[in-house]
């Protein structure tokens, strides 16, 4: 690896190694860790929502300093960027440790079954294709794994427990396509809105199959907000932005109604 001489260059600003520099992943985090938590609350599921935390703020300074490895160069950012991607991993290393220790092995199956979509993501990430389609889908997937772990950590059977992330899988994978419809729109771009409104209405009919009213409507409010948005002028992206975090937590707190 070549070393990219460190004298007379500004040491890097440590946030943005440390810190994710697009907020849209927020939502993909907390959603279904809020609504399990609100479900199923528990001592092991704190540490599984910890784990999953620090597990999302790897991404950031592994993306950056894979790149760096695959360019084979080794910049001022490049050490920094190691020790926040290790501290984090062992972070979550720990919490998820403390979960299994306290909760039983079992918690660690939805976790077993996303891993793939996981490394997908990493992949895209160290080849700088982040915002493709496949890793943003793929990511979304995975975190929804965290509303299993926690519900079975705070008591619920494997079934409903996989029914809850079902309902996150249901809200993120559309909505998704709705935002990246909005977006290349608002960037004059065509975007056909029918795919955003399939996923949305097959989104209504799965949910009607194995989860209870109040998730249904939260998906009905969902292909509604798609119905008007595709058929007005997109807003900024920071409005879209917005709007989607007041719709993950009306979707949340319907979805946690009856369970």
């Amino acid at each position: 690896m070549t070393s990219v001489p460190f004298a007379g260059r500004p040491q890097p600003a440590l946030r943005p190694l440390a810190l994710p520099t697009e907020h849209g992943g927020w939502g993909f985090l907390f959603e279904p860790i809020v609504l399990a938590l609100l479900v199923a609350p528990s001592w092991g599921g704190a540490m599984i929502a910890g784990a999953f935390v620090s597990g999302f703020l790897v991404r950031q300074p592994l993306r950056l300093a894979l790149q760096d490895a695959l360019r084979g160069k080794r910049y001022p950012r490049t050490p920094y960027c190691w020790t926040f991607a290790f501290a984090y991993a062992g972070a979550a290393v720990v919490m998820l440790s403390l979960a299994v220790a306290g909760e039983g092995a079992a918690v660690l199956i939805p976790l077993g079954l996303v891993a793939p979509l996981a490394l997908t993501q990493i992949l895209y990430d160290s080849l700088k294709r982040s915002r493709a389609l496949l890793p943003e889908l793929s990511g979304a997937v995975a975190m929804s794994s965290s509303a299993a772990a926690i519900a079975i950590a705070g008591g619920m059977r494997i079934v409903p427990a996989f029914a809850l992330a079902g309902i996150i899988v249901a809200r993120s994978l559309p909505s998704i396509i709705y935002v990246r419809t909005l977006l290349a729109r608002a960037h004059g771009k065509p975007a056909a809105p029918w795919p955003a409104m399939l996923l949305h209405t097959m989104a209504v009919v799965a949910v009607m199959f194995f989860a209870h009213l109040g998730a249904v409507t939260a998906m009905l409010i969902l292909l509604l907000r798609a119905a008007w948005g595709l058929t007005h002028e997109p807003p900024a992206a920071k409005t879209i932005g917005w709007r989607e975090i007041a719709f993950g937590a009306i979707t949340v707190g319907l979805a946690a109604l009856r369970f």
